[in-house]
């Protein structure tokens, strides 16, 4: 057999036997045992002093168009300009809009501002940290809150509104604040925006109904000036009976007023001037209907209460768990991190000796 020469030597001896690894682990095993135990220590530490972190949500889903039928009512179908088969809020939409207004910036400012102006001992420093500013104490309330939105290729029909705390009997009040405080402020909203809306087309209604009475008046008073022409025509001539036979008149041809006689036009005058004490409004055209459409409305009254734009299906309650840290997780990871250390360790401490002992021998050699 050929001895080896000098660099098939030093190929060999840079090649890694995995065999010698092992051995290397199973010499210094003191090393892989006590990083471990070390890396479990401190993470079982971390697991059990870190302050947690609770969740808890709340869970909405859609009402039936039942629960809008106050609001969508056939009498109000012409203040909001809809079709009588239309309705103004579905179901659908008042989801919508609850899901828009559930974590609106403004909504949520309003309610920290609300919060922090009851100054509760104990909630306050959870939310508020004197050392930053109070824009960057809002920025990490709002970070707290999340929601799981019902996508449209999703069977899941529900909003989920998510809160976290450090302490979990808060977070559940808090949030369950927050739901009430936000389906109060869109109720109010929405009873607003409909309540100013009636009242606009109830004031164009108004300003119609009096243009159609400055029209009708106006052209009244045409007429009796008219007449009152024509007459005193027909009495300077002593014309007191028709000149003319109705029924021979030719379409286009219509003769002088005078010549219908004294009396009659006196008899007309007598009954334009009598409709003032019979009402005239129902001598307007269209002004009877449109007056109807103003009373109606006067008259109708929506029962907010019975209105629902979403339904409350589950309330926020006190989470029996946190959810940070997560503490098998975090002693699984510190073992598993540990374990690694070890390793590495263990085969640094064996390259150490044998680099030692390596030496020791050229010593000898030489």
């Amino acid at each position: 057999m050929e001895p080896m020469n000098q660099g098939q030597y030093n190929h060999a001896a840079d090649e890694i036997d995995l065999f010698d690894l092992i051995d290397d682990i199973k010499e210094k095993w003191y090393w892989l045992i006590g990083t471990g135990l070390v890396s479990v220590v401190l993470a079982g530490l971390y697991a059990f002093m870190a302050t947690p972190t609770f969740q808890t949500e709340v869970v909405y889903k859609p009402v039936t168009e039942a629960e809008l039928l106050p609001l969508n009512q056939p009498r109000l179908k012409d203040v909001f300009d809809i079709a009588a088969d239309k309705s103004y809020m579905t179901a659908e939409q008042a989801f919508k809009d609850v899901r828009a207004q559930a974590l609106s910036g403004s909504l949520l400012r309003e309610f920290y501002n609300l919060l922090l102006s009851e100054k509760d001992p104990q909630l306050l420093p959870l939310i508020f940290n004197e050392k930053i500013s109070p824009e960057q104490n809002f920025s990490k309330f709002t970070e707290r809150f999340s929601s799981v939105d019902p996508g449209a290729k999703q069977n899941d029909v529900f909003l989920r509104l998510k809160f976290e705390l450090s302490d979990a009997a808060l977070a559940s009040a808090v949030l369950n604040r927050y739901s009430d405080f936000m389906l109060q402020k869109h109720r109010d909203e929405t009873r607003e925006a409909v309540s100013m809306r009636i009242e606009a087309k109830l004031d164009q209604w108004r300003i119609q109904a009096d243009e159609m009475r400055t029209k009708y008046l106006a052209e009244k008073e045409r007429r009796l000036l008219t007449l009152e022409e024509a007459a005193a025509v027909a009495a300077s001539i002593n014309q007191q009976r028709p000149l003319y036979d109705a029924e021979r008149v030719s379409v286009g041809a219509q003769p002088p007023l005078y010549m219908m006689g004294e009396k009659a036009l006196r008899s007309e005058i007598t009954q334009l001037k009598g409709r003032a004490q019979r009402g005239e409004d129902a001598y307007i055209a269209g002004l009877p209907e449109l007056l109807w459409k103003i009373k109606t409305v006067e008259e109708t009254q929506i029962a907010w209460n019975r209105v629902k734009y979403i339904q409350l299906d589950q309330s926020a309650i006190v989470p029996l768990s946190a959810i940070k840290p997560r503490k098998l997780l975090v002693l699984a990871l510190g073992a598993v991190a540990g374990g690694m250390a070890g390793i590495m360790f263990a085969l640094m401490a064996a390259a150490q000796v044998r680099r030692r002992q390596r030496k020791l021998n050229e010593k000898a050699r030489s």
